[in-house]
């Protein structure tokens, strides 16, 4: 799913819209110039971290979030100015704009400065993409995060975009914040064609829904709401729970038999309530608690929230794999090679950092 949410980034690249592109294009390619410069001369990045006392982060084409941190940092460090202290009048009264950081770096390098426009829309083109760049750190996530993340995270996903599409319709609206109107419309429409079956899949709903975090917190339809509700119940009406408990004694038999017969004063709902009903009544929760006492729905919270929403914490482990076995290491048995592979993949956990 994390590959699947980077082709959306990805077809960002295709808009064609004359206003984005005339501030784009030229952002970008400024922007590429300092990274170049800054990641080919050590002095140039030198000179960097000595004036603004931090780095640029230069993109790869491996991971479009590389892309997306290279320009929220250019961001920050358009927004730096000297300090007070180091202005040779106190009271200099040169616009925030003129005294920008960025420019020193981009006269020193002999390269264009940014105009204030593009200034403005470097900063909306990081608001407009942090979403889709939060969303993809939750799915490619290894520690916290299960197949019951991927619904409502894109969920959250189109609902971000659609306040930043209703943001930049307003007449208050910048013009940065305007002109990533188109962009904002290209990954609506990519996450439409690539992403919505994966709404629609049984799996991917009974798994957001057991999670106790989420339930049907997500779901705003309420007709979709008593759909889901009753499909999970039609799901726990097919899960057997094998001596889950243990075997009731003659005694407490003749007791909860005469208990029974006695119905005074009994709402007939609580006699009546499922475990769908007691899980689905009670507020939302980061812990696993309420499953000690809900037997079947944990028997299909771990059938469906076993897997994981994407494949990148494996692709993590065969990293990791393939800077232990080496050439120079091709002798190592597997059961050297594992134990191996388990320690480096849990250095934290074991203390080894």
């Amino acid at each position: 799913m994390a590959h699947t949410l980077n082709l959306v980034a990805a077809d960002t690249k295709n808009v064609t819209d004359r206003q984005y592109n005339t501030l784009a294009r030229p952002v970008f390619s400024k922007a590429c110039a300092l990274w170049n410069r800054v990641k080919r001369s050590s002095k140039a990045s030198d000179f960097v971290e000595e004036k603004l006392n931090i780095g640029f982060v230069t993109p790869n084409d491996t991971r479009w979030n590389s892309m997306f941190l290279s320009m929220q940092r250019l961001s920050h460090i358009a927004t730096l100015t000297p300090q007070a202290s180091n202005l040779t009048t106190p009271d200099d009264p040169a616009p925030e704009y003129d005294r920008l950081l960025l420019h020193t770096v981009c006269d020193e390098f002999g390269l264009r400065r940014f105009s204030p426009q593009e200034i403005d829309f470097i900063h909306n083109f990081v608001s407009v993409m942090n979403p889709l760049a939060a969303a993809l750190n939750i799915l490619q996530g290894e520690k916290t995060t299960f197949l019951g993340y991927l619904v409502p995270t894109i969920v959250q996903l189109k609902n971000d975009l659609r306040g930043l599409l209703d943001e930049s319709s307003k007449p208050t609206a910048t013009e940065g914040l305007t002109a990533c109107r188109p962009l904002i419309q290209a990954m609506m429409q990519a996450i439409c064609k690539r992403l919505d079956d994966t709404l629609e899949e049984k799996e991917n709903i009974l798994a957001a829904v057991l999670l106790p975090m989420f339930k049907l917190d997500w779901v705003e339809d309420e007709i979709q709401h008593l759909q889901y509700t009753v499909m999970l119940k039609q799901e726990v009406q097919s899960v057997s729970v094998v001596g889950s408990e243990p075997a009731a004694t003659s005694g407490s038999e003749r007791k909860a038999s005469t208990s029974s017969f006695f119905k005074f004063n009994r709402s007939p709902a609580t006699i009546t309530k499922s475990e769908v009903d007691i899980y689905l009544d009670a507020p939302t929760s980061d812990v696993f608690t309420e499953y000690l006492f809900l037997p079947k729905l944990k028997k299909l919270f771990i059938k469906y929230n076993t897997a994981i929403p994407s494949s990148a914490p494996v692709e993590r482990l065969f990293s990791t794999g393939g800077q232990i076995f080496r050439p120079r290491r091709n002798r190592l048995g597997d059961a050297n090679f594992e134990k191996q592979l388990v320690l480096n993949a849990n250095k934290k956990l074991f203390g080894l950092t």
